[in-house]
């Protein structure tokens, strides 16, 4: 089951030799989610906005999408997926 969350959060990240980030641990309502691996990245536009999203997995083998606007940098945690999916594409 798919849950659309679409709140912002704050993440942790790595930069990247070409500048772009990469995701290691995000904070969503008080909580801190560490990444433990990560499936599909790409560029998105959603609701006219150019994002780079993320596909990712934590530690408690729960599955998420969180996207970075790309002229704000601003993150959103835009889908969880419940525990019974426990891979990422």
């Amino acid at each position: 089951m798919v849950e659309f969350v679409n709140e912002p959060v704050s993440v942790e990240v790595k930069l990247r030799r070409d500048g772009t980030a990469r995701p290691l641990a995000f904070v969503w309502r008080g909580r801190r989610f560490q990444i433990e691996s990560w499936g599909r990245e790409g560029i998105e536009t959603q609701e006219g906005k150019t994002v780079r999203c993320h596909l990712v997995q934590t530690t408690d083998l729960e599955t998420w999408e969180i996207c970075q606007n790309t002229d704000t940098s601003q993150w959103i945690l835009v889908r969880h997926w419940t525990r019974r999916y426990r891979t990422v594409a």
